[in-house]
């Protein structure tokens, strides 16, 4: 693939041999092996590089003897004044290629630097310019009250988190770069000159004015108090043991950020700088103290899935695409053993069977579908008198409405079905169950231990809502506390099982998804809560 210097020889030699030749005298061979030419080609590019005017040059006359050079005073300058003139054409990859050349002297590094932010100031690099489909608003991009799958994939790129987790799960530096933990509390040491996307500098107050406000949560209640120690150190004191702590800090609601002027901002490799109800646009950020994204601007159009969109970069020109398939999380019936259509197992274990038996087939047959229902072929014995049911049912999913509605009334229920937007779907999770049965959509793409307990135990989890006060669930919750990570999947399935065997959860399919992109593009990546990374995802220029 070509670059910038590979197609620019003269500008690569002129590079290479003020990175290499600082002395005024040299041996024209080894010169010559060094920056892996001939000496033949050597003495032309010298010859030439004199003809500009930018060294005086003199041979060394026979074997032996040492040729002499001297640069121009402004050689530096004449080297950059060398690039402007390509600026409209050179990619991310062609900055890359000169800011990681072994020849770049540190004043040049410099000069570099400052041509390629004028270069993103006058707007030049924003022809590298992912566009992507949406289909639903983003609601909030408050971490700590974010409860929509939407906004939070949006927030995983704008923010950081203390701790990140890699593929394997385990617990990597982020904004925090050392720590230290005991039985009694957690320390964590932040990155000095780390800013927020409106230039103001991280400092541990920010993270303890963010991380307070979540120790209402169930989950961080075993953190007694978060303590400022200095301006970059941050203490966690326990109440009682927390294994999973580390692991917390790594979920989308501990992402750090700050307010101003109702303006939220983070430190992440992406900042908005456009917000409409129809478009939303994320620009590289320079001063991220990461590796800066590849791509300078992603562009979220907010389209229906109707529109059969998909990603691509402004110079893709074909229309067909790739796919990159995944698990798109599991759909369940929650039956809510509070209400009192579904109070007693005897009750829910016969709606379980209705759906076993007329839900099993439909979802079989949808190639789309992992079908998680047994078959079940018994009778069913009908109600003694009509039993009112009241269903909330995502718009996403509204197929499902004639197979309940049909299914269910055989049987003498009455079923009262609530067509959920997100919005609505949103709101009902902040307040408590008002239905009799839900059908819930649990949206994830990484499929973790640690990462499905938690989801159980979310304050809007419908699940966490209907069982907090039950034996068994509250058991699992406080063996969560002290178990190890290995004990995590273990635990995980011993209440899920529980919950399945008592007819409050009834998992129905897991949605086999994908994400269309176009062919030229490369790297289209899921960070490690669940959401594509946009800093990753750069393009072959070969392909187009």
């Amino acid at each position: 693939m070509s670059t910038f210097l590979s197609k620019n020889k003269t500008l690569f030699y002129l590079l290479s041999l003020y990175g290499q030749q600082k002395s005024n005298t040299f041996h024209q061979q080894q010169l010559a092996s060094t920056l892996k030419i001939s000496p033949k080609q050597l003495n032309r590019y010298l010859k030439l590089f004199q003809q500009h005017n930018w060294i005086t040059y003199k041979a060394g006359n026979g074997r032996g003897h040492l040729s002499k050079i001297q640069w121009h005073e402004d050689i530096e300058q004449i080297i950059v004044d060398a690039i402007k003139p390509h600026l409209s054409t050179m990619t991310m990859m062609d900055w890359e290629e000169l800011f990681t050349s072994p020849n770049l002297t540190d004043s040049l590094a410099v000069n570099f630097k400052h041509l390629y932010q004028q270069n993103i100031k006058n707007n030049i690099l924003y022809n590298e310019r992912l566009i992507a489909p949406i289909n639903h608003p983003i609601y909030n991009l408050q971490p700590n009250r974010v409860n929509d799958i939407y906004s939070s994939a949006l927030i995983s790129n704008i923010t950081n988190r203390l701790v990140e987790a890699d593929t394997n799960g385990n617990i990597i530096p982020s904004l925090a770069h050392h720590w230290k933990m005991n039985d009694l509390k957690l320390r964590l040491y932040l990155r000095k000159n780390v800013a927020f996307h409106n230039g103001d500098l991280l400092t541990a107050h920010d993270v303890a004015w963010c991380l307070r406000q979540l120790l209402h949560l169930p989950l961080w209640q075993p953190i007694r108090e978060i303590i400022i120690v200095d301006m970059w150190t941050i203490d966690f004191i326990f109440l009682e043991s927390c294994t999973y702590v580390l692991h917390l800090l790594t979920d989308i609601q501990a992402s750090i950020y700050k307010i101003v002027d109702t303006v939220v901002f983070g430190t992440g490799s992406f900042a908005i700088s456009k917000h409409t109800p129809n478009q939303i646009v994320l620009e590289a950020y320079d001063n991220y103290f990461g590796m800066r994204a590849l791509l300078h601007t992603v562009e979220l159009n907010i389209l229906p899935k109707s529109s059969n969109s998909f990603y691509q970069t402004n110079f893709s020109n074909d229309i067909t695409y790739k796919k990159i398939n995944f698990q798109n999380g599991v759909c369940a019936i929650i039956l809510n053993k509070n209400a009192e259509a579904c109070s007693n197992k005897v009750q829910r274990q016969q709606i379980k069977n209705i759906i076993q038996k007329h839900l099993y087939k439909p979802i079989q047959k949808n190639s789309s579908l992992q079908n998680h229902l047994s078959r079940f072929d018994n009778t069913i014995s009908p109600l003694c008198k009509k039993e009112v049911l009241k269903i909330g049912v995502p718009k996403g999913k509204i197929g499902l409405n004639q197979y309940l509605f049909s299914s269910l009334t055989q049987y003498g229920y009455l079923p009262q079905i609530e067509a959920l937007t997100l919005s609505q779907y949103i709101k009902d999770s902040l307040q408590p169950p008002k239905y009799d049965a839900l059908v819930y959509t649990n949206v994830v793409t990484v499929n973790t231990a640690f990462k499905k307990l938690h989801d159980m135990f979310s304050p809007v989890s419908p699940i966490y809502k209907i069982c907090k006060e039950d034996a068994y669930f509250i058991n699992i919750f406080e063996k969560f506390k002290i178990a190890t990570i290995a004990e995590w999947p273990l635990l995980f399935d011993s209440l899920n099982h529980y919950l399945i065997e008592e007819a409050i959860l009834i998992p129905l399919f897991t949605h086999l998804d994908d994400i269309p992109f176009a062919q030229d593009i490369l790297e289209l990546n899921f960070n490690h809560l669940g959401y594509i990374d946009f800093s990753t995802i750069w393009y072959d220029k070969e392909e187009l």
